[in-house]
């Protein structure tokens, strides 16, 4: 019988993979940057990076939000971002994720979700390619995103 070695021996966890797990959700609007981030998915799954889509909030390290955040997915929003363990990261890609693009607030519609949190990755676009997606994600994740201060 095989045997499963998930702890060590002095009883603690294995340390978590330092994969960035993402987890996307379209908040509302025309999928058109869910439809890139799908590429992005596909280039990332081939290639066995270490960034990583997941399919639940409970294994991600990052919330991507796209689309404008509308009055119906505000609490699953934040159902999702309270699911995930440890740190968590909040990334809006898309205009409509960071500002609202098209979509003006009314009795549906909140507006950008960048508005109203704090985001740690924010990429505007209508949509944004999939290659600078891609290349916004490996610069956050590596530091070289960060500003030089400012003489």
């Amino acid at each position: 019988m095989a045997y499963l070695h998930l702890f060590w021996p002095e009883g603690g966890a294995l340390p978590r993979m330092q994969a960035l797990d993402i987890f996307h959700m379209d908040t509302g609007g025309c999928t058109g940057c869910g439809l890139e981030l799908r590429a992005v998915s596909r280039a990332l799954d081939a290639g066995n990076a270490a960034i990583r889509f997941v399919s639940t909030p409970r294994q991600a390290g990052l919330l991507l939000l796209t689309g404008s955040l509308s009055v119906e997915m505000a609490p699953v929003v934040e159902l999702a971002w309270q699911a995930m363990p440890g740190s968590r990261l909040l990334a809006v890609v898309g205009d409509c994720a960071v500002d609202g693009g098209v979509f003006t607030p009314s009795y549906a519609v909140l507006g950008g979700v960048g508005g109203r949190a704090q985001a740690s990755l924010s990429l505007p676009g209508c949509p944004p390619a999939p290659a600078m997606i891609l290349e916004a994600l490996i610069r956050w994740r590596t530091g070289q995103d960060k500003q030089p201060p400012a003489a």
